[in-house]
């Protein structure tokens, strides 16, 4: 499932850019479905730098029949990023605690200067790959998936979008 999400921050580029790389923890009270991030590798080598993170989510956005069935370990993902400034771009990947080589997302972000401040595109897709979950039968599967893409999208898409809030704070 593809997904793109597009806002305006009335503030310049350079300081937009720099928040959202380098001030992911402050942002944690301001995400809705986040407990916390540990950033586990910044490499900074010029204008491009590295980092890998690790979210951990909440449960009070699982629906409440689903939640016994999904343990807080399921809630989380690793981040892996990479940040071109000279481009005001990033790339990124998340690989889910769960299912990682049956889930697939990745995307980007671009930063593009404007009269009042800052757009801000974060496109991606989340794609789950029926034929990869084991234990579950292929046909299952492919017809639940664009349904769990869904949901998971619209789990994603707040967090991105207070992201972008969390630079007026």
């Amino acid at each position: 499932m593809d997904f793109c999400i597009v806002d305006n921050i009335p503030h310049p580029r350079p300081l937009v850019f720099a928040t959202h790389r380098d001030k992911v923890v402050e942002m944690v009270p301001y995400l809705p479905n986040v407990k916390s991030v540990v950033i586990e590798k910044n490499d900074v080598d010029g204008p491009v730098t590295h980092q890998l993170n690790r979210w951990i989510g909440e449960s009070h956005d699982v629906p409440r029949l689903l939640r016994p069935l999904i343990k807080q370990e399921f809630l989380s993902w690793l981040d892996k990023s990479i940040w071109y400034q000279d481009e005001w771009r990033c790339e990124w990947e998340l690989e889910l605690s769960v299912l990682p080589d049956a889930i697939s997302a990745r995307g980007y972000n671009i930063f593009l200067e404007d009269e009042d401040g800052t757009i801000v595109q974060m496109n991606g897709q989340f794609t789950i790959h029926p034929g990869r979950i084991t234990g579950v039968p292929t046909f299952v599967a492919r017809r639940i998936a664009p349904a769990v893409e869904k949901f998971i999208v619209s789990l994603l898409e707040p967090n991105m979008r207070e992201s972008n809030k969390a630079v007026f704070q």
